[in-house]
C-alpha cells in the first residue's frame, strides 16, 4: 500500500512543500485509493476529518409507516416487510440521516415505534415529526359529525364543532404527544407536522374543517417555540399564507374554546402569554423555522413566503419538478433555502416529468442511460443502480438477495440523489455543492 501510494501521481514532489499541504496530499492519496467497500467507509471519514465537501443526504420526508413498506398494496399483502434493506440502501447511498414524517396521532406513535425499533449504529440517523395532515384533521372530530364529510372549495359556512369535549379530548391528545416526547425523546423528536392545508384533496377533509385545525395546531405548537414546521401547503396559497402571518405578527384569542390557557407557564421564554383581559396572545418566536415540504407552488409563492419571514424554508422532491413552471420556480429558489427529500413512496422524478432530462448532465431529453451520464456523480459508492422489480415478485427472490433490489414504482429514500441531481442541473451548480450547502442547511433547521 506504502508503494502505490508515493507512486501515486497525488503524492510526487512534495520535498519542500508546507507540511500542511504535504499532509494533505498525503490524505488525498488515501482517498484516492480506496478501491474496496471497507475502504470506501474509510474514505468518508477522512473527508470527514480534512472538512471536504461529501456526498451525503438528509431525507427530510419519509413516510415510514406507509403500507408499502410492509408490503400491503391496496388493501393486498403482495410481500413481507422489507423496511430493514430499505435502510441498508440507505446506507450504500449516503442517506445519512432521515426526518420521518407524522401524519396522524396513530401514524406519528407508530414512526416513533419504528425509529427505535429500527435504529441501528451503521445505518442512517432517524428523527421524527408529530402531527395531522390535513387530509386527517377529520380525526379530530367524531365519525358521525356532519362537518365529516367531503366539501369543495366554494364552501364557506362557518365551521362548528358538534362534539366539543370530543375535539378538545383530541387535541389534548396530540399536545401531551409532544410534551412526553419533547421530554422523554427529544434528540430524536425534531419538528411539529405534519400541519397544513390541501385544496387539492377535500374528499377527506372539507375546506372549513382543514382550516379550523391548521389554526389550533400552530396554536398549540407555540408552546413549543423552539421546535420547527413541518408544513403542508397545496394550492391554497391565499388561506395559508393569511393563517401563518397571524402567527408570525401576533394575534390575540379571547374565547380558549378548548382549555389552552391553563397550561401558561410565564417563565417560559417565547411561549403563549395570558393576558389581564383573559385573552391569550398567540406568536411565533422570532427564531421558530418552518418549512414548506414538498412545494409545489409558484415562484410568487415563494417569494411572498421568504417576505413574510426570513425563516422559511422550502424542501423539494419529485413532485416539485413536474411541469416547466415548477422548473422556473426551481431556478429562482434560493439555494441556502432549499431542502430535499423523496416523501417516499410517493413523488419520485418519473420520465413524465418536466425535470427527469436533467438527470444527466446535458439535460438533453434524448439521453436514456442518465446513470452513465452525470447520474452516477451523486451515487459515488455504487457501481450500478439497484434492480428493480414488480411487487409481487419481490417475495420469490432469496432474502439475502433483497437489499439489491428496489419494488417498481414505490419510491424510497436511496434515490436522494435523483432529487439533488435534477435540482443541481436545473440551478446549473456543481452537485457536490448544491449537496453540501443543501446538508448543513437540513442540519440547521433540523438539528440545531
Amino acid at each position: 500500500m506504502r508503494k502505490r501510494i508515493c507512486n501515486s501521481s497525488h503524492f510526487r514532489t512534495i520535498k519542500g512543500l508546507p507540511v500542511c499541504l504535504a499532509y494533505f496530499r498525503f490524505i488525498m492519496a488515501i482517498v484516492y485509493h480506496c478501491e474496496t467497500a471497507s475502504t470506501l467507509y474509510m474514505s468518508r471519514a477522512l473527508q470527514k476529518m480534512t472538512g471536504l465537501k461529501q456526498i451525503r443526504y438528509f431525507d427530510i420526508g419519509f413516510n415510514i409507516s406507509d403500507h408499502m413498506f410492509k408490503g400491503k398494496y391496496h388493501g393486498k399483502k403482495q410481500h413481507e416487510t422489507d423496511l430493514s434493506n430499505i435502510l441498508n440502501r440507505c446506507r450504500l447511498t449516503n442517506v445519512d440521516k432521515l426526518l420521518i414524517t407524522g401524519s396522524s396521532l396513530e401514524e406519528s406513535r407508530h414512526s416513533i415505534k419504528l425509529c427505535s425499533e429500527f435504529a441501528t449504529e451503521n445505518g442512517p440517523k432517524m428523527m421524527y415529526t408529530i402531527g395531522v395532515h390535513p387530509c386527517q384533521v377529520n380525526e379530530f372530530m367524531p365519525k358521525h359529525s356532519k362537518s365529516y364529510r367531503k366539501s369543495d372549495s366554494s364552501e364557506d359556512l362557518p365551521f362548528a364543532i358538534e362534539n366539543h369535549q370530543f375535539t378538545k379530548a383530541r387535541l389534548h391528545e396530540l399536545y401531551d404527544l409532544w410534551k412526553l416526547q419533547a421530554m422523554t425523546d427529544n434528540e430524536h423528536f425534531r419538528a411539529i407536522g405534519e400541519i397544513g392545508l390541501d385544496y387539492d384533496r377535500f374528499h377527506f377533509s372539507g375546506l372549513e374543517i382543514q382550516k379550523f385545525f391548521f389554526l389550533e395546531q400552530l396554536k398549540l405548537s407555540c408552546f413549543f417555540p423552539d421546535k420547527p414546521l413541518f408544513l403542508h401547503m397545496r394550492s391554497c396559497a391565499d388561506d395559508f399564507l393569511h393563517i401563518l402571518k397571524l402567527f408570525i405578527n401576533g394575534f390575540n384569542d379571547d374565547k380558549d374554546l378548548f382549555g389552552y390557557k391553563s397550561w401558561i407557564d410565564p417563565s417560559v421564554p417565547d411561549s403563549p402569554i395570558l393576558n389581564t383581559d383573559g385573552s391569550v396572545t398567540y406568536k411565533f418566536s422570532a427564531a421558530r423555522k418552518f418549512v414548506v415540504h414538498s412545494f409545489t407552488g409558484s415562484v410568487q409563492d415563494m417569494e411572498i413566503l421568504l417576505d413574510c419571514s426570513q425563516n422559511c424554508y422550502f424542501s423539494v422532491n419529485g413532485c416539485s419538478m413536474r411541469s416547466e413552471e415548477s422548473i422556473e420556480m426551481i431556478k429562482s429558489l434560493p439555494v441556502d433555502k432549499l431542502l430535499l427529500e423523496t416523501d417516499a413512496p410517493w413523488c419520485d422524478v418519473r420520465r413524465t416529468h418536466a425535470s427527469y432530462r436533467f438527470l444527466n448532465q446535458d439535460a438533453d431529453p434524448k439521453i436514456e442511460n442518465c446513470w452513465d451520464h452525470g447520474l452516477s456523480a451523486a451515487y459515488p459508492t455504487l457501481d450500478q443502480w439497484f434492480k428493480s422489480v414488480k411487487k409481487e415478485k419481490l417475495q420469490t427472490i432469496p432474502r439475502e438477495q433483497w437489499d439489491l433490489y428496489m419494488v417498481k414504482s414505490r419510491n424510497e429514500p436511496c434515490t436522494m440523489g435523483h432529487v439533488a441531481t435534477a435540482v443541481a442541473n436545473i440551478k446549473q451548480i456543481p452537485l457536490i455543492d448544491l449537496v453540501d450547502q443543501v446538508w448543513h442547511t437540513s442540519c440547521l433547521v433540523y438539528e440545531d
